[in-house]
């Protein structure tokens, strides 16, 4: 299985990017192939909401996503991490989903599995809930 990580913090040794390499060294001693995107590091513009893309072609902004695009979409899974900042996840890996809006119907078509992998400091039941 092809797995694409998304890792969204900021902070490179932080507790979500400990989570990822937790998550990656099993998924390869479990012979699947996997490719980390490091959303914190990349060049990835916000989405402006102008639908130059039509849902489903090319965005008008250039940047990292172009490069990005045709990896997830030749996934087989995604797995999404991130650290919880306020509540919900980072910025950086939210500007990269929000991206999404150019290739969602390609991303459903293939009904790739997924995962989500958070970390915050607060212990509360409810800390999660915003990512649900």
């Amino acid at each position: 299985m092809k797995i694409i990580v998304l890792e969204g913090s900021p902070n490179k040794h932080g507790s979500s990017n400990m989570l990822a390499d937790s998550f990656i060294r099993g998924a390869k001693e479990a012979g699947h192939s996997v490719e980390v995107i490091d959303a914190a590091r990349g060049k990835i513009h916000p989405c402006t909401g102008c639908i130059h893309c039509g849902y489903e072609g090319p965005c008008a902004q250039k940047d990292d996503m172009d490069v990005i695009r045709p990896r997830i979409l030749d996934a087989d899974m995604l797995v999404f991490v991130t650290p919880l900042y306020y509540y919900g996840m980072s910025a950086q890996l939210k500007t990269l989903i929000d991206r999404f809006c150019a290739f969602n119907s390609s991303i459903q078509r293939k009904h790739m599995k997924s995962a989500l992998l958070a970390a915050a400091w607060n212990s509360d039941d409810w800390t999660f809930e915003a990512l649900e």
